[in-house]
């Protein structure tokens, strides 16, 4: 992921301005910084959730907006849908014969044994653990959390 002079603005507000960073592919990065200092607005960028006022976001060589759909999104809170069981909601937006691949995200989190039940009978820590089943498979090439 390739972030060049990139910069946002909200009317006069500038958020982010000449932002540049490199995340190699394999990468874990943690942005910390004051309330209001741009964070989430990074995030939304790195989602493909909106565009940059200037500068560009590039995946590998790629811009971003060409290949969104291969970027997962991990809220703060699970966001499980509760009529939905837990491998239903593992399998949201995944194609074809997912339920496999839903049972291997689930055997990676821990939570194989629960997929059949339902969001309610899972504790906090489970849910976020369903949510970033969720956002692993084998076809993902981007996760914002």
């Amino acid at each position: 992921m390739l972030l060049n002079a990139v910069s946002k603005h909200y009317a006069e507000n500038i958020v982010l301005n000449q932002l540049d960073l490199h995340i190699p592919a394999g990468q874990f990065v943690a942005v910390v910084g004051r309330s209001g200092g741009g964070k989430s607005t990074l995030l939304r960028l790195l989602a493909g959730l909106e565009t940059p006022t200037a500068g560009d976001v590039l995946a590998g060589t790629t811009p971003l907006a060409e290949i969104q759909e291969d970027t997962r999104m991990m809220f703060q809170d699970a966001r499980l849908l509760p009529w939905k069981s837990v491998i239903d909601n593992v399998g949201l937006g995944l194609k074809g014969q997912w339920r496999d691949a839903a049972r291997r995200a689930l055997a990676a989190v821990g939570l194989e044994n629960r997929a059949g039940e339902w969001p309610v009978a899972l504790s906090g820590g489970q849910k976020q653990r369903v949510a970033l089943a969720r956002a692993v498979d084998s076809s993902t090439g981007f996760i914002v959390a």
